[in-house]
């Protein structure tokens, strides 16, 4: 059952912990949850990922390598987990060189093997002619929308004086060479257009948001069907622009998309500096601990597949599911005889419960010889509530986990933090959660005892937005059911997909948006798609 939401606005990331040092300062930021109709929503000038780049020369060109791999493209910046806001990725020299490359060598093969749907300087054709169309037709799909006449010229220029001195297919490849290299197929923008002097605002025509479903669904450019709509000017109309969006869902490009989403909200990209030191009792024939780590990455990213598209992607399935997916290298971590070379599903009933209690995400949260209870603690509290809190205070910032102990549980070991004034408040908000996960270790293994006793799996749930979390709880399974079931998680699921949508963190204009979002997602009984 869908819960109901009990408060108003997003994230109440209003509600920001700006300092655990006082409890005062914990709001429920309901000063700032007002719906702000009459302010612009800010629309940023948006280069385009790694992810996209590919994407769209493969949609554009037909081909199938990875020219920001081939090329060395640095990799984007992140805010809160995210490396497609807009504000933080830039153009550097660096990256300038590397588009240059990749334009000169994409253009050569385009014009080599062809593009799709267009024939290159066809036998017996007017070159002059094939210029001009050329032009056009390339420039709509590579801009994603019709060219001003003051973008035309100066291609149109560039192919006639290269047609004049050497032939037509030179003068198509430095055609597509230049237009690999410009602003307009690089950066994405929501208008050409002024804006209007009344609100400072810019109606968005059909063609930007025939892009904007495009790069948020597919991560690439519009196909034909969307600019087909675009240039009927349907995408002005909701109706239309919904059944744009259901289309873009249905298609298998959506599914690589999904994953982007999880690997930036759940920070998989922390996978590439995991190191597990594997435990006395673990004996892997043939295996590398960095086997473990890959195959943990693609367990992880198989259950989201799994719980979005085969399951019905709803929120209580992707914090609930029993469901863990080994390959023949896991296999034997969990106590599970396989030895087929592809990812299978095991239902775990009665030890796990959903995202926090895979192996792989229990792993990643974790020391390489011991598990990490602030880790997990604040994963919840900064991905599926919302909630940021403050780094730590001068002098601590690079904390280490008590020492090992042969006798001692580690929650005895972090007891420290409730008897440490400078520690306790915030290690209240994350300890208290991730004492609820001990159950798994630094390898995401079931266990009952550490160190021959048993394991104290209660945990507490304090200074959050909702009172249905607030208070005790007894273990992973009653925390991810709680979880599961609490307003402020579908709040922040919402504002969580509105950043990676829009690639700017929210500010107080967007607050109606997530609202509206929020609610349908309630609506739908939680589901993700209809989100």
């Amino acid at each position: 059952m869908a819960p109901v939401i009990r408060f108003s606005g997003v994230l109440a990331t209003a509600l920001v912990v700006c300092a655990c040092t006082n409890r005062e300062n914990i709001k429920t930021g309901q000063e700032r949850l007002a719906c702000m109709e009459q302010n612009p929503v800010p629309a940023s000038l948006r280069l385009l990922t790694r992810l996209q780049y590919d994407n769209t020369v493969r949609d554009l060109l037909g081909v199938t390598t990875q020219p920001s791999v081939d090329f060395q493209f640095p990799p984007e910046n992140q805010v809160m987990g995210f490396s497609n806001i807009a504000g933080v990725h830039l153009a550097s020299p660096l990256l300038v060189e590397n588009y240059m490359r990749a334009a000169e060598s994409l253009s050569e093969g385009a014009v080599t093997n062809g593009l799709p749907g267009m024939e290159i300087c066809p036998a017996g054709g007017d070159p002059y002619a094939f210029g001009t169309d050329f032009v056009q037709q390339f420039g709509l799909r590579a801009f994603r929308r019709p060219l001003t006449s003051a973008e035309v010229t100066p291609y149109q220029d560039l192919f006639t004086q290269t047609l004049q001195a050497h032939d037509c297919q030179s003068a198509a490849r430095l055609v597509v060479q230049a237009i690999l290299q410009s602003p307009q197929f690089l950066y994405r923008a929501d208008a050409v257009a002024a804006p209007t002097p009344q609100t400072g605002a810019i109606q968005l025509g059909s063609y930007e948001m025939a892009s904007r479903l495009s790069y948020f669904l597919w991560n690439s450019m519009p196909d034909a069907a969307l600019l087909e709509a675009a240039a009927n000017d349907e995408l002005i109309d909701p109706q239309h622009i919904e059944a744009e969006a259901r289309r873009l869902l249905d298609d298998p490009r959506a599914r690589p998309t999904v994953i982007d989403f999880h690997r930036q909200w759940l920070e998989f990209d922390h996978f590439n500096t995991v190191a597990p030191v594997l435990p006395n009792d673990v004996q892997l024939s043939g295996v590398q601990t960095s086997d473990l780590v890959s195959s943990w990455r693609a367990s992880l990213e198989r259950f989201i597949d799994y719980v979005f598209w085969e399951k019905g992607g709803d929120v209580g399935e992707l914090l609930r599911s029993p469901a863990v997916f080994v390959d023949s290298k896991l296999a034997p971590v969990y106590g599970l005889s396989y030895s087929g070379p592809d990812q299978t599903r095991a239902d775990f009933v009665g030890t796990r419960a959903g995202l926090l209690t895979q192996p792989a995400l229990m792993a990643l949260l974790s020391h390489p010889d011991q598990t990490a209870p602030v880790r997990r603690g604040l994963f919840v509290r900064e991905r599926l509530l919302c909630q940021d809190l403050p780094p730590p205070p001068p002098g601590m910032m690079n904390p280490q986990p008590p020492p090992l102990s042969i006798t001692l549980t580690t929650r005895e070991r972090f007891q420290q933090h409730k008897t440490d004034p400078n520690c306790a408040l915030c290690h209240d908000m994350m300890d208290g959660i991730g004492f609820g996960l001990e159950n798994y270790d630094q390898l995401g293994r079931f266990r009952s005892y550490e160190n021959g006793h048993p394991i104290d799996t209660s945990g507490e749930l304090v200074l959050t937005v909702d009172p249905a979390l607030e208070g005790t709880f007894a273990g992973p399974l009653e925390l991810s059911d709680r979880l599961s079931q609490s307003p402020q998680v579908y709040q922040c699921l919402a504002t969580q997909w509105y950043r990676y949508a829009t690639g700017r963190i929210e500010t107080d204009a967007d607050l109606c948006s997530i609202q509206q979002a929020t609610d349908a997602l309630v609506k739908s009984g939680g589901n993700l798609r209809e989100l």
